[in-house]
């Protein structure tokens, strides 16, 4: 069994079932208001530490973090629109609801046991026991400026509607 974290899949979802018709993907949801700042904070850094992106001439920044974004959202619409469109063959995605994870993680994992059909053992159980614990009671220390990004959560939302509509609400 082969696991891997890509979200390069969620893009050409449909094209890599069919290239692996066994395959079982496992989609996180998750709010585009933390998604997005995320991407693009994470990205920024690195541009940062390595070719001091904050300190590139304001134009050539803002048509970099346009770009980025504009990237970041097709993204999430692309899956989306895949997904309502009939593209995907939803029997091989389990959508797996950020906002659910840190809430019920127990449950969660049974649900993704189930789909994968993987073994549920006593071990297992119990490290699912002590993460479900631990998630009730995360919580993260991320804050993002979106303004630094020339973004507001407005646009977020009106950009990312259909997303919201189908994996959010």
């Amino acid at each position: 069994r082969v696991v891997a974290k890509l979200f390069s899949v969620s893009a050409n979802a449909p094209k890599f079932l069919e290239r692996y018709p066994d395959a079982k993907i496992l989609y996180m949801a998750r709010d585009p208001l933390s998604v997005i700042p995320s991407g693009l904070s994470l990205v920024t850094g690195v541009l940062d530490k390595k070719f001091g992106f904050w300190n590139k001439p304001e134009e050539d920044r803002k048509r970099f973090l346009s770009n980025l974004y504009k990237g970041l959202v097709q993204l999430l619409l692309r899956f989306e629109s895949d997904w309502s469109s009939g593209k995907i063959d939803k029997s091989k995605v389990c959508i797996v609801r950020f906002d659910e994870m840190m809430t019920d993680f127990s449950k969660l994992m049974d649900n993704i046991i189930e789909f994968t059909d993987h073994e549920n053992t006593q071990q297992l159980k119990e490290v699912i026991i002590e993460t479900d614990k631990k998630q009730k009671n995360y919580i993260s220390k991320h804050k993002y400026n979106l303004s630094k990004f020339g973004l507001s959560e407005q646009k977020i939302k009106n950009d990312c509607k259909k997303y919201y509509e189908t994996f959010i609400s």
